[in-house]
């Protein structure tokens, strides 16, 4: 329901009329004070963990990242050890899987690679999403270093088609030997010459690799859109890319060569840390233990039966995950649907399909059969074709010509139609599901509505100023044509909810750009209030994710932004200034 400024500064000046606040994810905390562990996009098809450990000495940040190529497999593990080390000096900044749904599907890519898409700020994909959370987050570090596994063994003149300089294998990746006053020469050099004297096979040592990225003549023109480069360009801090071989076989000691490199690296730009036990079994055997999950009801195993009606509901639920150390990340596929995680995804079966298959960090652990029985019920009294979706979680159901009304972030599922007996292609115009083959087929697909995300010229005139609007069109061969409108309306804060630490709440209207005087101390972020569901909100404050149980402090010397966010594509929805004063008052945003 949407509300107008009016009501919400009634309602604010306690009048008679409730107020419903809408909760949004809080930020999980470690009983270390300054450690915290944030999901990123939660409930969507791309999830990105970040986990900050602080040290028990000062000193710098470093951010350390994995799986940003899906088919990576050891830069994940390693980066995934890492969230469990103790930081003795320094902090840690630690994304184990920068990109899950190329985990799950063990490409490189999905739509595009997300390592190259840091020499912009992008919108068009879910890749862009996250690189523009990868981007926050690098603004609090002081160094950067980037797990990989790339192909054959990185050689500076060519030998053979697996050691050459086409290749990345078992190299310590740089744009340039120094950049500014950044001495990265140094830094690799030291550290090869102690990680390889761990190594006695001179084959599978490492290797210093410069790609001379900011070169007019470099071999490697691409690197200008990578992550290294962004980092030491834009931010002028140390970075550099931890490559293994995918030609080594043993994954567990790329692992350890891998993680004892980064905690080397992490050593000589001032972070200590003791990195956790593991065994070499675990690392090969982890994916396929203690994972399980159930489907209405019923729990998964591999060569198991299970029996579905046409027109019923999945329920999907994650039983167990697996180890805790390795935290893998879980997806159950209908074969019909291999890109769509249905244990983030509602599923109505509207058409069959004939198994399940859960897999583990992208390993296929369980597959199920479908067994149909019984028939789809009838489309109903009248001869309207009854599309069916799913709208941030709820089934909706709307005619042709109907118009469904969204707001900007909000997900959508187009499932099928109601009744149908046809192989159904339902087309978002202006929505581009597969990339390499626009095929016009958007059933199926989660879809995060934002228009900026869509071609405009496909957008249709809603006759409301600030109303975006797009038409979705039954493509569907022999079948009645039929369509509907989805209107999204721009995402509006109305107000939040803070308390102090004597239990007061305080209602704040939210005042984008403007200043909010409070008395000086320590507070908690409770709710906050929009036109769409809480969930689908988040805030930030200078560098760090807020959840709704992470206190900030409020003083006279420091003022403090507070940003509200699209939890699902964390663009920006302004920011307040809260200033510590004697009494809470509010000072208007500049007209200028």
């Amino acid at each position: 329901m949407s509300f107008s400024l009016k009501r919400i500064l009634c309602i604010l000046s306690w009048l008679s009329l409730p107020l419903t606040f809408l909760a949004f994810p809080a930020l999980a905390l470690s009983a270390m004070a300054g450690t915290w562990e944030h999901s990123f996009f939660s409930g969507t098809q791309y999830p990105l963990r970040a986990v900050f450990i602080q040290g028990e000495l000062p000193g710098p940040t470093v951010m350390v990242q994995g799986g940003i190529q899906g088919d990576e497999t050891a830069g994940f593990i390693t980066a995934q050890l890492l969230t469990q080390a103790k930081a003795v000096r320094g902090n840690l900044l630690v994304l184990p899987r920068a990109n899950v749904p190329s985990i799950h599907q063990g490409k490189r890519q999905i739509n595009v690679d997300m390592n190259r898409r840091f020499d912009q700020d992008y919108n068009r994909f879910y890749e862009d999403r996250v690189a523009r959370v990868i981007r926050f987050l690098l603004a609090q570090s002081d160094a950067f270093i980037h797990l990989h596994e790339g192909s054959g063994f990185y050689n500076p003149v060519y030998i053979d088609p697996l050691r050459n300089p086409k290749r990345y294998g078992q190299s310590i990746i740089v744009d340039a030997l120094s950049y500014g006053k950044v001495d990265l020469a140094r830094t690799v050099n030291t550290v090869l010459k102690e990680l390889n004297d761990t190594i006695p096979t001179s084959d599978y040592q490492f290797k210093l690799f410069n790609t001379r990225t900011f070169e007019q003549g470099t071999d490697y023109p691409d690197m200008r859109k990578s992550l290294t480069c962004y980092a030491l360009s834009e931010h002028g801090i140390p970075a550099m890319a931890v490559e293994v071989s995918k030609s080594i076989r043993q994954i567990e000691w790329k692992v350890r060569q891998q993680l004892a490199a980064t905690v080397m690296l992490l050593r000589h730009l001032g972070v200590q840390i003791t990195p956790p036990a593991f065994t070499d079994e675990e690392v090969r055997a982890y994916a396929a233990t203690g994972v399980s999950v159930s489907v209405n009801g019923r729990v998964m195993t591999g060569g198991s039966v299970i029996n579905l009606t046409p027109g019923s509901t999945l329920a999907v639920k994650e039983l167990s995950s697996g180890p805790r150390e390795f935290a893998p990340e879980l997806a159950l596929f209908a074969s019909d649907r291999p890109g769509v995680n249905l244990i983030n995804a509602r599923r109505m079966a509207l058409e069959p399909f004939s198994e399940l298959e859960l897999r583990s960090d992208g390993k296929a652990v369980a597959t199920t059969r479908v067994n149909w029985s019984g028939r789809m019920p009838g489309a109903g009294s009248d001869d309207k074709t009854v599309f069916v979706c799913w709208l941030n979680g709820n089934p909706v159901f709307v005619r042709d010509g109907e118009v469904l009304h969204t707001v900007l972030g909000d997900q959508i599922i187009l499932e099928g139609v109601w009744g149908s007996d046809k192989q159904e292609i339902i087309n978002l115009k202006g929505f581009v599901a597969i990339p390499w083959a626009n095929n016009g087929q958007d059933m199926g697909w989660e879809i995060v509505l934002d228009p900026d995300n869509f071609l405009r010229n496909y957008r249709v005139e809603s006759g409301v100023p600030g109303i975006d609007r797009y038409r979705v069109v039954r493509e569907t061969p022999g079948a009645p044509s039929a369509s509907f409108m989805i209107d999204i309306e721009p995402r509006t804060v109305f107000a939040l909810r803070l308390a102090d630490t004597r239990g007061q709440s305080l209602l704040i209207p939210w005042n984008a750009g403007g200043s909010y005087f409070l008395p000086e101390g320590e507070y908690v972020l409770e709710d906050a209030w929009s036109n769409g569901p809480g969930d689908k909100l988040m805030a930030t404050t200078g560098t760090r994710p807020l959840g709704t149980a992470t206190p900030f402090t409020v003083k006279y010397s420091q003022p403090l932004e507070l940003t509200m966010r699209q939890a699902t594509t964390f663009g920006g929805l302004g920011t307040m200034t809260f200033t510590a004063g004697g009494l809470a008052s509010r000072t208007p945003a500049s007209t200028n």
